[in-house]
């Protein structure tokens, strides 16, 4: 290939993956939203397989889950409190997330120090 001709075919394949990186991804408008129960069993899940695959010591598996435990304990207590609706107030919801915001990347973490030290 001349170089003349290198420039425009490396642009052209650019554009074209571009493209199809693009409309393989779904919108951030039919993005999954994620209820408190499916986070909670979610990161449970990703404990158990970081732990299996040997990028969590059970000492930090253990920590992670303790930490799980106070959210669900939280949550309980959330659903208990005032009122006779078991939806959260929006502050609730939002003190849970971060919570659970906390505990995933706090695995995450954990997980890339360990890839960082092999």
């Amino acid at each position: 290939m001349n170089s003349e001709m290198r420039g425009p075919t490396l642009f052209s394949l650019f554009v074209v993956l571009t493209c199809a990186v693009n409309m393989s991804a779904p919108p951030p408008s039919c993005a999954k939203v994620w209820s408190i129960d499916e986070r909670q069993g979610q990161l449970m899940q990703d404990i158990n397989k970081g732990q299996k695959l040997n990028q969590l010591t059970s000492k930090e598996a253990k920590k992670l889950r303790e930490a799980l435990s106070g959210i669900a304990r939280k949550k309980k207590k959330f659903q208990n409190g005032e009122g006779s609706s078991k939806a959260f107030s929006d502050t609730q919801k939002s003190e849970l997330e971060s919570d659970l915001n906390k505990v995933s990347a706090d695995i995450k973490k954990v997980e890339l120090e360990k890839r960082v030290q092999k």
